[in-house]
């Protein structure tokens, strides 16, 4: 869709469409590009907003539809009393609008000033501050992180350096692990650690199902009768 150029802080009136028949099914306002206010719709429904154009949006999507966004005028300081007179135009001509208002509510370009945005912050700022347990900084943490026990140290170094010197159990799935591999890689030897050849007549099956060297086997016999015989 090709979007005039407009001059100054305009307000776009905007429809969201059935497709093909492009009846109107939302009337929204904007001050962006009108594919990045599409686009946002489209986020917002994926993300699971319950709005009813949100389950309506989803519908569309489940159903492999196009998603179509029309503008309907540009407005200027005048843009809420624009919106409700679209939104009751449409209505007045039996559309089945989403919109739960009658239309112009928000504050379309307004900037808020930077002491406002910080009590804004200072509101919205769940969390804490903790002292390091390692080298006593103070730092903060969200409350998502506060939750999951990450609050103890102030950075990774810190963490490491909590760990020297203390020795912590090995998982047991790391043991089954380590034994199963050690399995594989004795399986796996061709020749015993004399570098006798594990086959033919020298290999033999001990009685706890391994493989077994004959020439080492006769080795340790002669050893421990010569230490008996002593």
């Amino acid at each position: 869709m090709n979007e005039p150029v407009i001059i100054g802080n305009a307000t776009a009136i905007y429809a969201l469409c059935d497709y093909p028949s492009m009846a109107p099914r939302y009337v929204g306002k904007t001050v962006q590009y009108l594919h990045e206010r599409h686009k946002a719709h489209i986020r917002a429904a994926k993300a699971g907003k319950r709005l009813p154009v949100h389950y309506w949006l989803r519908k569309q999507l489940a159903n492999g539809k196009r998603l179509v966004i029309s503008l309907i005028e540009y407005a200027g300081q005048d843009w809420a009393e624009r919106e409700r007179f679209w939104i009751a135009e449409y209505r007045r001509q039996g559309h089945r609008l989403l919109n739960l208002t009658d239309g112009g509510e928000g504050l379309s370009g307004h900037v808020f000033s930077q002491t406002h945005r910080e009590r804004i912050s200072a509101a919205l700022k769940t969390g804490a501050e903790f002292a390091c347990e390692q080298c006593s900084t103070m730092f903060w943490r969200k409350q998502g992180d506060i939750q999951k026990g990450n609050c103890r140290f102030c950075s990774r170094s810190c963490y490491a350096a909590s760990l020297k010197g203390i020795s912590r159990p090995v998982p047991e799935s790391c043991t089954s692990r380590g034994i199963a591999a050690a399995a594989v890689e004795k399986r796996s030897r061709t020749h015993c650690k004399r570098g006798h050849a594990l086959s033919g007549q020298n290999l033999f099956i001990t009685s706890a199902g391994s493989r077994g060297c004959k020439e080492c086997r006769k080795i340790h016999k002669r050893t421990y009768l010569d230490r008996v015989n002593v």
